[in-house]
């Protein structure tokens, strides 16, 4: 009997370097984890990304949101309003990406409950450890959404 955990995962990516890109896949794949990443470059194109996916019943779901806050067009703020608006996606969890360690942005990220504030190391080792931190979130996901803000 197949179970839902042996689904592709549906990661989304919403992040403008390539580099980070990069080390998010390789951080996925060390992860051991079964994923297909959607990597989307600006703020614009998550948007729609996101509203295709809700004007398309059949499409896969997403099942975590990796979130640069500071994007081209729109940035990760007005990103999270749309996908808390979402029908299909409003529980979505969400990892915030992102190089920056301001106040500010720890508390948007908690206005729009992401799971976890990863802040970009400087080392790939400390990169690797986003894998870690993403199969975690995804393997206790068990069908409720986990509403407690901002983790670690």
């Amino acid at each position: 009997m197949m179970t839902t955990r042996s689904r592709v995962k549906q990661i989304m990516v919403a992040e403008d370097s390539p580099a980070d890109v990069i080390l998010v896949r390789m951080a996925l794949q060390r992860s051991g984890l079964d994923f297909e990443l959607h990597v989307l470059d600006d703020g614009e194109k998550a948007i729609t990304f996101l509203e295709k996916l809700d004007a398309s019943p059949a499409a896969d779901p997403i099942d975590l949101l990796l979130l640069d806050m500071h994007l081209p067009k729109y940035d990760g703020e007005e990103i999270l309003m749309r996908l808390r608006s979402s029908e299909n996606h409003a529980q979505t969890p969400v990892v915030i990406m992102t190089a920056s360690d301001a106040p500010q942005d720890h508390a948007r990220a908690q206005k729009h409950a992401a799971m976890h504030y990863f802040r970009k190391p400087s080392d790939l080792a400390g990169y690797m450890q986003l894998g870690i931190i993403i199969r975690d979130l995804l393997s206790s996901d068990t069908g409720s959404r986990d509403e407690r803000g901002v983790g670690k």
